[in-house]
């Protein structure tokens, strides 16, 4: 126990010292957003901080251009622990969902085990996880293998308010494209079959399910492209719907009935239908409650608090993918005012206030040492196996 002590506080001192290295990382990154699939930036700066500090790095993984993992092993086999690093932005309005602070934090957690790990069991890994705002990396990056060697996952979230745990929709976006007819909108528009009716009928149905849909239930669309001039009537349109659901189950019955909506709209106008689905589906994430629990005990320890929570809605991960093979976790760490919501302009700028910065530097050690209870501790492995679907162990 007492060597244990001596282990953390060497972990929390080591994070001290590296404070404004953390930082500067951190609003670099979101001085230079980039969209998914094209984190080139962000992803090397990670990579460089990561190799300066002995970790063994390879770029890219998993067919992704930026994406890589990073491996630091210990003086003998044990838990493989991987701590998940995002760094995309969103389009126009940059790291309005805070994903600088996620990516630093992930780095720097296993950067804090540099000069201890060769006196533990085990391998640490920090895995560049691009695109997750629209291409799902971690579900791709899964799906090719590159979580095969990896026994406990675990990442931070910036959010307005702080939580141990909370649920994530399953969701799957699809795209409906509608062809018609082209006639002169003035003159003959007899002659025409309008696709963008169509897309506009498909639009009141969808909205009309509300009224029979659960809670947990969304179906957010735009128009992607609706014609070209007022008086030519539109052959074709083209609109993106984010369906979404509480569990798998749920979110096959919403893209059934959105289908549904984009026939019966097709038939109605007389155009002809196509849809298919736009990247992986985001499954729901199942948080890992003995990990859960090494993270409160963390968290708590060094002085954490929880304000009282605010009514919120819920959002989809690609780590949810993960968790359902995986133990994993998930929290999320208030950075803003209750009244600041993600993926806004206030979210971006609060993603490098004082009160992110403290955030951040208190996550990384939190993420640290309940990696070290893990190794540590290896026989918690197999207790969290135990809550996996199907896990025999």
């Amino acid at each position: 126990m007492k060597i244990e002590k001596q282990i953390r506080r060497k972990i929390l001192s080591c994070v001290d010292s590296m404070k404004k290295e953390i930082l500067s990382t951190s609003h670099y990154i979101h001085q230079n957003p980039e969209i998914g699939g094209q984190e080139f930036k962000s992803s090397a700066r990670l990579m460089d901080e990561l190799a300066r500090h002995g970790f063994e790095v390879t770029h890219p993984v998993g067919g992704m251009k930026t994406a890589f993992k990073a491996r630091l092993k210990g003086k003998s086999p044990g838990p493989r622990i991987a701590f998940l690093a995002e760094f995309d932005a969103l389009p126009v309005l940059g790291h309005a969902c805070g994903h600088n602070f996620i990516g630093s934090a992930s780095a720097f957690a296993g950067i804090a085990f540099e000069r201890i790990m060769k006196h533990l069991p085990g391998e640490l890994l920090v895995i560049g996880t691009p695109g997750e705002e629209n291409l799902g990396g971690k579900i791709i990056l899964l799906e090719r293998g590159v979580f095969k060697d990896v026994d406990v996952a675990m990442m931070v979230y910036p959010s307005s308010e702080t939580r141990m745990q909370a649920p994530s929709l399953a969701a799957h976006v699809w795209e409906f494209e509608f062809r018609g007819r082209a006639a002169h909108a003035a003159a003959m528009p007899w002659m025409g079959a309008n696709a963008l009716d169509a897309l506009i009928q498909m639009f009141v149905s969808v909205d009309q399910m509300r009224k029979q849909q659960k809670p947990t239930v969304r179906t957010p669309g735009i128009v992607l492209y609706g014609g070209e001039r007022a008086n030519i009537v539109p052959d074709r349109a083209l609109g993106q719907f984010s369906c979404r659901g509480q569990n798998y189950e749920e979110l096959r019955e919403v893209v059934k009935r959105v289908k549904r909506c984009a026939r019966a709209a097709a038939l109605a106008t007389g155009t002809k239908l196509k849809a298919w689905a736009e990247g992986p589906m985001y499954k729901d994430i199942k948080p890992n409650q003995v990990l859960v629990g090494l993270f409160e005990k963390n968290f708590f320890s060094l002085g954490g608090s929880i304000e009282k929570r605010q009514e919120r809605g819920q959002g989809s991960l690609d780590i949810g993918n993960i968790s359902h093979v995986i133990p994993c976790i998930h929290p999320s760490i208030g950075i803003v005012a209750h009244n600041v919501a993600n993926h806004t302009r206030g979210f971006a700028r609060g993603a490098v206030s004082r009160r992110a910065d403290e955030q951040l530097v208190m996550s990384v050690k939190i993420l640290s040492l309940t990696a070290l209870d893990i190794l540590l501790h290896p026989s918690l492995v197999k207790e969290m196996r135990k809550e996996l679907p199907g896990d025999k162990s």
